[in-house]
């Protein structure tokens, strides 16, 4: 019987996979960033944001204490990867969500969905970039737009190893759980539609490029207008668990957790209060988080719920908050690294 032997639970961010040299630069758009919103959920321009919170964070932003936050983030996936080594887990089942312009074809997308496949084959982000011009903000720091693009593993369109067989038995005894389930397979234009930074960032900065352990992404859609409420990801977790240890392979497990915390203004008493009910397993806190908080990439905290539902049986070993404030009004990424073991 295969058993969950680990949890890791990972931000992803594209500023988090450059240079910390170069973040004050990813910054400078944050003025025309069309998704942000504020403490209580409402959607605010940069310039609303900016009056409202008078711009407490001019020292956080300064570039010399975000080269030192970006060495503090270095450390903790560092200790990741040694967990993981650590660990040898026979496979990986990554718990993350799509961006536009990745693997899902944005006219139809499905609450949840997984992908079997012997091949996860990643989108490169030179094509993205044409079809959306998200990342055309660094496209004057030519440096940083390529050491961004190989962090989150979508300078070209990398392979890596996925597993058919698991992702076929997750499938089926999700579905036999009551859920609903999208089946996903290996995309035939890779360069249009390919897996994105949320498991990219899993391989580039958790697995050693020479022992790649084969991975089975796990797709929750974050975005309008179906996101799954927070006490149905709880729910999730538990079905993930009974669905691994009902494989009958005697294969060692580690799920990870790929996204968040609060993005795209650092929103610290949200992050307090989910990481608060991580650390004392409080599943009714994680079942209530207030939905009208989950927005933009705020949304990404519902994979770190799935997450702690399937680790129920482990312990939380240790975690680290690194509140990133770019600007001076506070825009930026809620930095969080956890282990379950």
């Amino acid at each position: 019987m295969a058993k969950i032997v680990l949890g890791l639970g990972m931000s992803h961010s594209p500023v988090m996979a450059m240079d910390g040299k170069y973040w004050a630069d990813f910054a400078k758009s944050d003025s025309r960033h069309p998704l942000l919103f504020d403490e209580t959920g409402k959607h605010v321009t940069f310039e609303e944001l900016n009056a409202q919170r008078g711009g407490p964070y001019s020292v956080q932003a300064q570039p010399e204490n975000l080269r030192e936050l970006y060495e503090a983030m270095k450390k903790a996936f560092g200790r990741l990867k040694d967990d993981l080594a650590q660990a040898n887990p026979d496979i990986l089942v990554v718990i993350s969500n799509d961006h536009p312009g990745e693997f899902i074809d944005e006219s139809n997308v499905p609450a949840l969905a997984i992908f079997y496949g012997d091949k996860v084959i990643s989108v490169a982000e030179e094509d993205r970039t044409k079809k959306l011009g998200i990342y055309q903000r660094m496209a004057e720091v030519p440096d940083a737009l390529q050491q961004m693009t190989k962090g989150m593993g979508m300078d070209k369109n990398n392979v890596w190893p996925g597993s058919r067989k698991v992702g076929l038995h997750l499938i089926d005894s999700l579905i036999e759980q009551g859920f609903d389930v999208g089946a996903l397979k290996e995309s035939k234009k890779p360069a249009k539609n390919g897996h994105g930074h949320g498991f990219g960032m899993v391989v580039t900065e958790l697995m050693n490029p020479e022992q790649l352990i084969p991975m089975v992404p796990v797709y929750l859609n974050t975005l309008p207008p179906n996101e799954i409420p927070p006490s149905r990801c709880y729910d999730l977790g538990r079905a993930l668990r009974t669905a691994i240890e009902a494989m009958p392979d005697d294969l060692r497990v580690a799920v990870v957790a790929s996204g968040g915390l609060s993005h795209f203004v650092t929103n610290v008493s949200l992050d307090q209060l989910v990481l608060k009910a991580l650390r004392t397993r409080s599943e009714h806190e994680l079942r209530n988080i207030p939905r009208h908080l989950l927005k933009a990439g705020n949304s990404e905290i519902r994979n770190w719920v799935i997450l702690a539902a399937a680790v129920e049986h482990l312990q939380m070993d240790w975690d680290q908050y690194l509140p990133m404030f770019r600007t001076p009004s506070g825009t930026g990424i809620g930095m969080t690294f956890a282990k379950w073991e």
